[in-house]
């Protein structure tokens, strides 16, 4: 008699390799990618413009009150991005 059949030996090789690739695939998702956590950068606040002026208008802002040059789209009561580059640091 021979017994030169490799067959129940590849099947629990395929067995293993498959168990291990369901495994992965199960546990991917939930690591999460770190890529996109690593991007995630709150928003800006935005103000709002409170007086105009001819050439100046006076910008709220969290951390104080800051004088922006008037563009031809600025009005009062409108929400903007917060100038923080032009806060002096305190």
């Amino acid at each position: 008699m021979v017994s030169g059949s490799r067959w129940p030996l590849q099947k629990n090789m395929i067995e293993r390799r498959m168990k291990n690739t369901v495994l992965l695939m199960l546990c991917l998702p939930l690591s999460g990618c770190p890529i996109a956590m690593a991007y995630d950068v709150p928003n800006e606040p935005e103000c709002v413009i409170d007086q105009c002026d001819e050439k100046t208008c006076s910008v709220e802002t969290p951390e104080g009150w800051v004088d922006i040059v008037r563009q031809s789209y600025h009005e009062e009561g409108k929400k903007i991005v917060c100038p923080i580059w032009l806060i002096d640091p305190t």
